[in-house]
Parts: C-alpha cells; sequence; structure tokens
C-alpha cells in the first residue's frame, strides 16, 4: 500500500509563494525598464528574460502574454491606492487623493506611461469593461452610505464615471505631451462631476 506524501508545511507553502512573487516582480521591473527605454514593440521575451538573469520559459510561466505585463503594471498602480489610509475620509476628500496619487505616478513614470499610450496597449489594457480601482469604488459605496451623493445613483456608477474621466484626462494629458499638470486637469474634471455643469 502506497503512502500518500504529507502536504507541504505551511512554511515551505510560503516560501515558494515568495519565490514566486520575487521571480514575477523581477520580471515585471525588467518588462517595464525595457518598455520606457528602448519601446514595447521592440521588447521581446528574450530580452525581458536576460533583463531579468532569467530563462525565457520562465518569463511565459509568470506572463503569458506581453500586454500582461501592463495589466500588471496597472494593478500594482491600483494596490498603492488601496494602501492610502483613506477608509474614514469623506468621499470626495478621498477620491481627490486617489486621482492625486494616480497624476505622481503617472509624472514619475513618464517615459513608461508615454511609451505604454502611444504604443496603443495602455488603451487596451483600459478598454471596456475594465473595472475602476476599488479604492475609488469603496469611496464611492462609503458616499452613498453617509449620503454624499444622491441616494436614487448606484455609487459603483459613480465610481466608473470618475475612472473614464480619468482615463480620458491621462490619454489627454499623454497626447499633449505633459503640457500642463496633470493633478490640476484631474480635480478640475472631478469638480465638474461632482457640480454639475449646467447654470
Amino acid at each position: 500500500m502506497t503512502s500518500t506524501p504529507p502536504p507541504p508545511s505551511p512554511s515551505t507553502s510560503t516560501r515558494r509563494d515568495q519565490r514566486r512573487t520575487a521571480t514575477r516582480d523581477r520580471l515585471l521591473t525588467a518588462a517595464l525598464e525595457l518598455f520606457a527605454t528602448q519601446g514595447y514593440a521592440a521588447t521581446t521575451y528574450d530580452h525581458i528574460a536576460a533583463r531579468a538573469d532569467m530563462g525565457r520559459q520562465t518569463a511565459f510561466n509568470h506572463f503569458r502574454r506581453k500586454e500582461d505585463f501592463v495589466t500588471a503594471w496597472v494593478q500594482q498602480r491600483h494596490e498603492v491606492l488601496d494602501r492610502q489610509d483613506e477608509a474614514h475620509a469623506p468621499m470626495m476628500e478621498a477620491l481627490a487623493a486617489a486621482l492625486r496619487a494616480l497624476a505622481h505616478l503617472n509624472e514619475r513614470e513618464y517615459a513608461l506611461a508615454k511609451e505604454l499610450h502611444d504604443s496603443g496597449v495602455l488603451h487596451a489594457t483600459f478598454g471596456p469593461g475594465a473595472s475602476a480601482p476599488r479604492a475609488f469604488t469603496a469611496a464611492t459605496l462609503r458616499g452613498h452610505e453617509q449620503g454624499e451623493i444622491r441616494l436614487e445613483l448606484n455609487p459603483c456608477d459613480v465610481a466608473d464615471l470618475v475612472f473614464d474621466t480619468y482615463v480620458t484626462a491621462l490619454s489627454r494629458w499623454l497626447a499633449a505631451d505633459a503640457a500642463y499638470p496633470l493633478t490640476d486637469a484631474l480635480l478640475g474634471r472631478l469638480d465638474i462631476l461632482a457640480t454639475g455643469f449646467t447654470a
């Protein structure tokens, strides 16, 4: 009778997960650096694997499509918003803080954001069906509960509207070669959304 091997201990499983996360992070960092410096289209899996000092198959195992690197980059940014301590802030303060954080990230990583925009891959990542960041939805749900938005409105629709406005404003800013402050553009649009534009 064959005995079944014992399941891996929690510490073994944790170490495996940590190694996997570290490998994925190295590959993502390598890919993003190359996208910014030599262009998205010109960067291959071989380039990414070499920059990360890993095998090509390892890169494929973690990111099945090149677009997955961009999706992971966007998810990283959303996680930055999740880590902001805005859980008890009024809805408008929380949304404004999230937009400021996104503006800062785009300004800090301008070369990368510009390349991903100009190559069209950023638009594909934000295509139809892209979800608003959790931070946006959490703020509007809280705002709905606290009477900060009209009760007949769906707070998730409001979050989507703010996110769609962010995506469009970001695209215009990148197309204009960062000719004006992104933070001001985003906060101005948020104010218009909140107050309406009819006289």
